[in-house]
């Protein structure tokens, strides 16, 4: 009886982590309909929207990683992103669900890809840690956008030059910061 117990409590871990920790979009589980309007804008790269029937919905752009609220230009990307938002009519693609219970998603402002317009403007990573997210096309601009940003100096990357001679300048990617900051604690 014991055994039963535990393999079905094993089983029933393997079905939460396959549904949670990998991110897949849970059966039965659907995105509210726009249109949408801004409620909380958190960092650079998300934020909350209202759905039009009043649900919350929380939103992490796919694709891109932003400095980190306590980070260099954290401010800034977040002030970028708002700007973005603002911008015109909000739809997303969703792609699955986070660790966090937030839609990773396609956002596009005015038909534009906002992922893509932040790394042109130089506050996020092309984030390749979750490039299966995205299509080949996506991936080749959000790379190749991120290469023009930093060779430009826009953004994050205005002070590369000061980060060659001290390298404590240097702008760090928020994956690395957060695993800092992890084995730090």
């Amino acid at each position: 009886m014991l055994n039963r117990r535990r393999l079905f409590g094993l089983a029933l871990s393997a079905l939460l982590l396959i549904t949670t920790v990998g991110c897949q979009q849970p059966p039965g589980v659907h995105l509210p309909a726009g249109p949408y309007t801004i409620a909380e804008i958190f960092d650079g790269d998300s934020f909350n929207l209202k759905a039009r029937n009043g649900e919350l919905v929380r939103v992490r752009i796919a694709g891109i990683d932003a400095p980190e609220k306590t980070q260099p230009y954290s401010n800034k990307a977040k002030e970028s992103l708002a700007e973005i938002l603002q911008s015109g009519e909000i739809s997303l693609e969703p792609i699955k669900i986070d660790v966090y219970e937030r839609w990773v998603a396609n956002v596009s402002v005015a038909r534009q890809d906002a992922g893509l317009m932040q790394i042109q403007r130089g506050y996020a990573w092309f984030f390749v840690r979750y490039k299966q997210d995205l299509t080949e096309e996506q991936r080749r601009r959000y790379a190749d956008a991120e290469r023009a940003a930093r060779d430009q100096r826009r953004g994050l990357w205005a002070g590369i030059d000061a980060a060659a001679r001290n390298p404590a300048l240097a702008p760090e990617p928020p994956w690395k910061f957060r695993e800092r900051a992890r084995k730090e604690k």
